[in-house]
């Protein structure tokens, strides 16, 4: 399928990347600035969460009230989010509303005022996510095996720790902005019924005179231990798993996506018809690929009952241990049509390409067409599975579970 890609970087560093869909009335577009998790200070896991959410509290001329009405008043549908390595700003509207749009964004990035009175106000507002999080026993299993399985920092939460939050001051997010809020290694991304040079001039207008070096990279420290049990008084017990997959800069990452996939990417995978259709042993299990630019993991998480919950870690781990050798082609096949389904319909979202533009750029530093990713998938077949995982099976697990008991986990994997 044909596409017009573009990408353009300004002397200060900032990079504009673009789609043009003609067939759309809209536009989507995100900014995405190196302010995510992993910059948190020690003993300040949260600082990224908090600072975005004060950002959005006044900027320029605007009070927090002021930004939502000029946002809304032109019927964006706007968002926030901190991931473990940006701090992101987006935005969807009708495409004519632009370039009022754009103004608004380029304050909230620049001009944040950071006012003082509200900062018990923003605060609060994590402090009550975090304890929400706290009575979702699923999220706090998975939080606990990344920050197990990654490299400190990168297992952090991103909606950070209580104690540390609940420690923060105005001074501690005044100084992050300064910090992190640059335009070096920013992303721009924007997709739909666009005019590409005169976005491009727009941008340079609002940022090109916005000055800041880049920061030096965050080094990898130390994984944690290989096995661990949260207690948590309840009937249900969740289990999950993760072990290190090759990330998606590689070119060996739509082998490791499909076999994923395979393991536990829908109702027709091997974890879906062994653990939750023919034996019954849980509620829910899935497994899913997940990518940092230098690494990756395939996660497995299970919900059962603490009765069950034995038996069903031990099957999890036996589908693991069988998938060498085991490729049949009518299951590649299927994920090769779960594949072209889901490109398909990014296609038709403006908010997906967005957001596949900027994360194929940060982690490729160029946009790969929807063709030349389906191209990827087109060309595997099992004999390449295959001699791939008879070098990398499944291995060097992590293992969390979350329950009343813990569970017996072989001595194979290190503990």
């Amino acid at each position: 399928m044909k596409q017009q890609l573009f990408s353009t970087t300004l002397d200060n560093g900032l990079t504009i990347l673009g789609e043009t869909m003609p067939g759309v009335e809209s536009a989507a577009v995100a900014f995405h600035v190196s302010a995510g998790s992993i910059h948190d200070p020690p003993g300040r896991c949260g600082l990224a969460t908090l600072a975005g959410e004060m950002c959005l509290r006044g900027a320029g001329g605007r009070t927090s009230r002021g930004i939502v009405e000029a946002l809304e008043g032109v019927g964006v549908q706007w968002g926030h989010a901190v991931s473990t390595t940006h701090t992101s700003f987006s935005g969807a509207m009708v495409a004519r509303q632009l370039p009022a749009v754009l103004p608004v964004y380029a304050d909230i990035l620049r001009q944040p005022t950071l006012p003082a009175e509200e900062f018990e106000g923003a605060r609060e507002m994590v402090l009550q996510n975090l304890a929400g999080i706290e009575d979702d026993p699923a999220h706090r299993t998975l939080a606990a095996l990344r920050m197990m399985h990654l490299p400190n920092p990168w297992g952090r939460p991103t909606e950070g720790v209580t104690a540390d939050v609940e420690s923060m001051t105005i001074d501690d997010v005044c100084g992050f902005v300064a910090g992190r809020m640059r335009p070096a290694d920013m992303i721009v991304a924007i997709a739909g019924r666009i005019d590409w040079d005169d976005f491009v001039r727009q941008i340079d207008a609002l940022f090109g005179d916005w000055q800041g070096s880049g920061a030096t990279p965050v080094p990898a420290g130390l994984r944690g231990p290989h096995v661990r049990h949260v207690p948590h008084d309840s009937q249900q017990t969740h289990i999950a798993l993760a072990w290190s997959l090759p990330p998606y800069r590689s070119d060996d990452s739509a082998i490791a996506g499909a076999v994923v996939s395979m393991l536990g990417g829908g109702a027709s995978s091997r974890l879906f018809t062994e653990v939750r259709e023919r034996r019954a042993l849980c509620y829910g299990v899935s497994a899913g690929y997940q990518t940092q630019r230098d690494f990756a993991a395939g996660i497995c998480h299970a919900g059962t009952t603490a009765a069950r919950a034995q038996e069903t870690l031990d099957v999890i781990l036996a589908e693991l241990d069988r998938l060498p050798g085991s490729i049949e082609a009518d299951e590649l096949e299927r994920v090769k049509a779960r594949v072209t389904s889901g490109l398909v319909m990014q296609q038709e979202s403006t908010g997906a390409r967005v957001g596949s533009m900027a994360r194929q750029w940060y982690h490729l530093g160029r946009i790969r067409s929807i063709d030349e990713e389906l191209t990827r998938y087109d060309q595997l077949d099992v004999p390449t599975i295959e001699q791939w995982l008879a070098t990398q099976p499944p291995r060097d697990l992590t293992v969390v579970s979350l329950g009343c008991d813990p569970l017996e986990v072989p001595g194979a994997i290190p503990a």
